[in-house]
Protein backbone atom coordinates (compact mmCIF):
# COMPACT_ATOMS: atom_id res chain seq x y z
CA UNK A 1 0.00 0.00 0.00
CA UNK A 2 1.26 3.60 -1.25
CA UNK A 3 1.06 6.16 1.87
CA UNK A 4 0.48 9.20 0.45
CA UNK A 5 -0.34 12.89 1.90
CA UNK A 6 -2.82 15.04 0.22
CA UNK A 7 -2.28 19.36 0.28
CA UNK A 8 -4.85 21.43 -0.98
CA UNK A 9 -6.54 24.17 1.06
CA UNK A 10 -9.53 23.92 -0.49
CA UNK A 11 -10.83 21.64 2.20
CA UNK A 12 -14.24 20.08 -0.39
CA UNK A 13 -11.27 19.38 -3.23
CA UNK A 14 -9.08 17.56 -0.25
CA UNK A 15 -11.76 15.72 0.82
CA UNK A 16 -12.63 14.45 -2.97
CA UNK A 17 -8.98 13.52 -3.55
CA UNK A 18 -8.61 11.37 -0.45
CA UNK A 19 -11.51 9.89 -1.26
CA UNK A 20 -10.58 8.85 -5.35
CA UNK A 21 -7.43 8.02 -3.93
CA UNK A 22 -8.49 5.46 -1.47
CA UNK A 23 -10.65 3.99 -3.95
CA UNK A 24 -7.86 2.74 -6.51
CA UNK A 25 -7.00 0.42 -3.38
CA UNK A 26 -3.37 1.14 -3.65
CA UNK A 27 -3.10 3.99 -1.60
CA UNK A 28 -3.04 4.75 2.16
CA UNK A 29 -4.32 8.24 2.93
CA UNK A 30 -1.89 8.91 5.78
CA UNK A 31 -2.38 12.74 6.41
CA UNK A 32 -4.34 16.09 4.85
CA UNK A 33 -2.66 19.39 5.23
CA UNK A 34 -4.50 22.76 3.98
CA UNK A 35 -1.92 24.87 3.42
CA UNK A 36 1.89 24.99 2.77
CA UNK A 37 3.23 25.32 6.18
CA UNK A 38 1.25 22.46 7.35
CA UNK A 39 2.11 20.35 4.51
CA UNK A 40 5.60 20.28 5.32
CA UNK A 41 4.73 19.55 8.86
CA UNK A 42 2.76 16.65 8.00
CA UNK A 43 5.13 15.20 5.99
CA UNK A 44 8.34 15.42 8.37
CA UNK A 45 5.70 13.58 10.72
CA UNK A 46 4.30 10.89 8.11
CA UNK A 47 7.16 10.57 6.05
CA UNK A 48 4.75 8.96 3.14
CA UNK A 49 5.80 7.59 -0.49
CA UNK A 50 4.00 10.36 -2.29
CA UNK A 51 2.53 14.36 -2.20
CA UNK A 52 -0.55 15.16 -4.16
CA UNK A 53 0.23 19.02 -3.90
CA UNK A 54 -1.76 21.90 -5.08
CA UNK A 55 -0.17 24.05 -6.95
CA UNK A 56 -1.71 27.24 -6.29
CA UNK A 57 -2.44 28.40 -2.78
CA UNK A 58 -2.27 31.44 -0.63
CA UNK A 59 1.45 31.81 1.20
CA UNK A 60 2.93 28.94 0.34
CA UNK A 61 2.92 28.14 -3.74
CA UNK A 62 3.27 24.86 -4.27
CA UNK A 63 6.16 24.99 -5.76
CA UNK A 64 7.67 26.60 -2.57
CA UNK A 65 6.67 23.83 -0.63
CA UNK A 66 8.50 21.24 -2.80
CA UNK A 67 11.50 23.40 -3.06
CA UNK A 68 12.06 23.52 0.89
CA UNK A 69 11.02 19.47 0.89
CA UNK A 70 14.38 19.32 -1.59
CA UNK A 71 16.08 21.12 1.09
CA UNK A 72 15.38 19.05 4.07
CA UNK A 73 16.57 16.24 3.11
CA UNK A 74 13.31 13.99 2.46
CA UNK A 75 11.23 14.43 -0.64
CA UNK A 76 8.60 12.16 -1.44
CA UNK A 77 7.32 11.34 -5.08
CA UNK A 78 5.42 14.78 -5.34
CA UNK A 79 2.38 14.47 -7.80
CA UNK A 80 1.21 18.07 -8.44
CA UNK A 81 -2.58 19.36 -8.80
CA UNK A 82 -3.40 22.47 -11.15
CA UNK A 83 -6.62 24.08 -12.54
CA UNK A 84 -7.26 24.66 -15.92
CA UNK A 85 -4.21 26.06 -16.92
CA UNK A 86 -3.03 24.59 -20.17
CA UNK A 87 0.31 26.36 -20.37
CA UNK A 88 0.82 24.72 -16.47
CA UNK A 89 -0.11 21.59 -17.73
CA UNK A 90 2.54 21.76 -20.64
CA UNK A 91 5.40 22.79 -17.91
CA UNK A 92 4.69 19.97 -16.30
CA UNK A 93 4.89 17.55 -18.99
CA UNK A 94 8.20 19.20 -19.82
CA UNK A 95 9.32 18.96 -15.97
CA UNK A 96 8.72 15.01 -15.83
CA UNK A 97 6.63 15.44 -12.75
CA UNK A 98 3.03 14.39 -12.99
CA UNK A 99 0.28 15.83 -12.44
CA UNK A 100 -3.54 15.92 -12.22
CA UNK A 101 -6.07 18.77 -13.34
CA UNK A 102 -8.56 19.35 -11.22
CA UNK A 103 -11.20 18.49 -13.95
CA UNK A 104 -15.02 19.79 -14.03
CA UNK A 105 -15.65 15.73 -15.21
CA UNK A 106 -16.01 13.93 -12.12
CA UNK A 107 -14.98 10.94 -14.23
CA UNK A 108 -12.06 12.32 -16.33
CA UNK A 109 -10.73 13.45 -12.58
CA UNK A 110 -11.03 9.92 -11.67
CA UNK A 111 -9.55 8.42 -14.79
CA UNK A 112 -6.73 10.64 -14.38
CA UNK A 113 -6.00 10.03 -10.77
CA UNK A 114 -5.70 6.45 -11.75
CA UNK A 115 -3.69 6.64 -13.83
CA UNK A 116 -0.74 8.99 -11.48
CA UNK A 117 -1.64 6.58 -9.08
CA UNK A 118 -0.50 4.28 -11.88
CA UNK A 119 2.49 6.01 -12.54
CA UNK A 120 3.78 6.59 -8.76
CA UNK A 121 3.53 2.77 -8.29
CA UNK A 122 5.85 1.72 -10.78
CA UNK A 123 8.37 4.64 -9.73
CA UNK A 124 8.58 3.78 -6.59
CA UNK A 125 9.03 -0.08 -7.85
CA UNK A 126 12.11 0.74 -9.01
CA UNK A 127 13.24 3.28 -6.52
CA UNK A 128 12.04 6.77 -4.69
CA UNK A 129 12.88 9.59 -6.74
CA UNK A 130 16.83 10.76 -6.38
CA UNK A 131 16.65 14.56 -4.84
CA UNK A 132 19.35 15.34 -7.88
CA UNK A 133 16.43 14.02 -10.66
CA UNK A 134 13.43 16.21 -8.32
CA UNK A 135 15.86 19.59 -8.13
CA UNK A 136 16.11 19.45 -11.77
CA UNK A 137 12.45 18.97 -12.49
CA UNK A 138 11.52 21.44 -10.39
CA UNK A 139 14.14 24.19 -11.63
CA UNK A 140 12.60 23.08 -15.57
CA UNK A 141 8.77 23.86 -14.23
CA UNK A 142 9.81 27.21 -12.88
CA UNK A 143 11.84 27.92 -16.03
CA UNK A 144 9.15 26.90 -18.06
CA UNK A 145 5.86 27.92 -16.54
CA UNK A 146 6.10 31.77 -16.13
CA UNK A 147 3.54 31.82 -12.73
CA UNK A 148 5.65 34.60 -11.18
CA UNK A 149 6.59 31.80 -8.27
CA UNK A 150 7.46 34.28 -5.20
CA UNK A 151 11.90 34.98 -4.98
CA UNK A 152 10.98 34.33 -0.95
CA UNK A 153 12.99 32.44 0.72
CA UNK A 154 10.93 29.90 2.95
CA UNK A 155 12.58 29.69 6.39
CA UNK A 156 11.44 27.55 9.18
CA UNK A 157 10.18 29.85 12.32
CA UNK A 158 10.55 27.29 14.79
CA UNK A 159 9.16 29.52 17.71
CA UNK A 160 5.97 29.70 15.88
CA UNK A 161 6.34 26.15 14.40
CA UNK A 162 5.79 27.63 10.83
CA UNK A 163 7.09 28.25 7.61
CA UNK A 164 8.29 31.90 6.95
CA UNK A 165 8.46 33.45 3.26
CA UNK A 166 11.73 36.02 3.74
CA UNK A 167 12.33 39.11 1.18
CA UNK A 168 15.91 38.92 0.57
CA UNK A 169 16.07 42.80 0.76
CA UNK A 170 15.77 42.25 4.36
CA UNK A 171 18.41 39.50 4.79
CA UNK A 172 21.84 40.82 6.57
CA UNK A 173 23.90 38.23 6.47
CA UNK A 174 23.63 34.35 6.38
CA UNK A 175 25.91 31.96 8.14
CA UNK A 176 26.43 28.30 9.28
CA UNK A 177 26.23 27.37 12.57
CA UNK A 178 26.97 24.19 13.72
CA UNK A 179 25.04 21.98 11.18
CA UNK A 180 22.85 24.68 10.49
CA UNK A 181 22.65 27.79 8.07
CA UNK A 182 21.06 30.52 9.78
CA UNK A 183 19.29 33.35 8.00
CA UNK A 184 19.75 36.89 10.28
CA UNK A 185 17.93 39.93 9.30
CA UNK A 186 18.39 43.50 11.67
CA UNK A 187 15.66 41.38 14.13
CA UNK A 188 15.52 37.85 13.87
CA UNK A 189 17.14 34.57 12.98
CA UNK A 190 16.07 31.39 11.46
CA UNK A 191 17.44 28.11 11.10
CA UNK A 192 17.32 26.76 7.03
CA UNK A 193 17.25 23.50 5.36
CA UNK A 194 19.25 25.13 2.49
CA UNK A 195 23.46 24.67 2.40
CA UNK A 196 25.44 27.95 2.37
CA UNK A 197 26.31 27.16 -1.13
CA UNK A 198 22.52 27.12 -3.00
CA UNK A 199 21.95 30.43 -0.86
CA UNK A 200 24.98 31.89 -2.48
CA UNK A 201 23.56 30.81 -5.93
CA UNK A 202 20.18 31.77 -4.88
CA UNK A 203 20.82 34.97 -3.29
CA UNK A 204 23.94 37.13 -5.58
CA UNK A 205 21.26 38.28 -7.98
CA UNK A 206 19.91 39.66 -5.30
CA UNK A 207 23.53 41.95 -3.53
CA UNK A 208 24.65 39.27 -1.97
CA UNK A 209 28.35 37.92 -1.46
CA UNK A 210 30.50 35.34 -0.05
CA UNK A 211 32.69 36.60 2.33
CA UNK A 212 34.19 33.43 3.67
CA UNK A 213 33.42 29.83 3.15
CA UNK A 214 30.86 29.82 6.07
CA UNK A 215 29.07 33.17 5.07
CA UNK A 216 26.90 35.28 3.11
CA UNK A 217 26.66 39.09 3.34
CA UNK A 218 23.85 41.34 1.93
CA UNK A 219 26.74 44.18 0.34
CA UNK A 220 23.62 46.67 1.01
CA UNK A 221 23.80 46.01 4.54
CA UNK A 222 27.77 47.08 4.87
CA UNK A 223 28.13 49.98 7.26
CA UNK A 224 32.48 49.59 7.32
CA UNK A 225 34.64 47.86 6.12
CA UNK A 226 37.58 47.79 8.78
CA UNK A 227 41.01 46.13 7.23
CA UNK A 228 42.97 43.84 9.91
CA UNK A 229 46.28 44.32 8.40
CA UNK A 230 46.77 41.08 7.41
CA UNK A 231 44.91 41.05 4.13
CA UNK A 232 41.36 40.22 5.87
CA UNK A 233 38.27 42.60 6.69
CA UNK A 234 35.98 42.64 9.12
CA UNK A 235 32.97 43.78 7.52
CA UNK A 236 30.04 45.95 10.20
CA UNK A 237 26.51 45.36 8.68
CA UNK A 238 25.11 47.79 10.97
CA UNK A 239 25.91 51.02 13.08
CA UNK A 240 25.96 49.19 16.44
CA UNK A 241 28.55 46.74 15.42
CA UNK A 242 26.41 43.62 16.39
CA UNK A 243 26.57 42.20 13.17
CA UNK A 244 30.37 41.83 11.93
CA UNK A 245 31.25 39.25 9.83
CA UNK A 246 34.92 38.51 8.57
CA UNK A 247 35.87 38.62 5.24
CA UNK A 248 38.88 36.39 4.01
CA UNK A 249 41.84 37.33 2.42
CA UNK A 250 40.93 35.39 -0.76
CA UNK A 251 37.41 37.10 -0.78
CA UNK A 252 38.42 40.70 -0.05
CA UNK A 253 39.72 42.21 -3.42
CA UNK A 254 36.49 41.33 -5.04
CA UNK A 255 34.19 42.66 -2.23
CA UNK A 256 35.96 45.76 -2.67
CA UNK A 257 35.53 45.67 -6.45
CA UNK A 258 32.26 44.96 -5.51
CA UNK A 259 31.65 48.01 -3.59
CA UNK A 260 33.84 50.24 -6.29
CA UNK A 261 36.48 50.86 -3.60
Amino acid sequence: MIRAVVTDDERTSAELLVSLLEATGKIEVVGVAHDGAECLQVVKQAKPDVLFLDIRMPGMSGIEVAETLVHSGFVPLIVFVTDHDEYAVKAFELAAVDYIVKALDLDTFEERIEEAVDRAEAALRVEPPALASLQKSLTELVQHQQLAVSRRLPVKDYEEGTVRLIEPSIITYVEREGAHVVVHTAEESFRTYHTIDRLEERLKSAGFFRANRAAIINVNYVQHLIPNGDGTYDAMLDAQGAQVISVSRSRAKALLEALGV
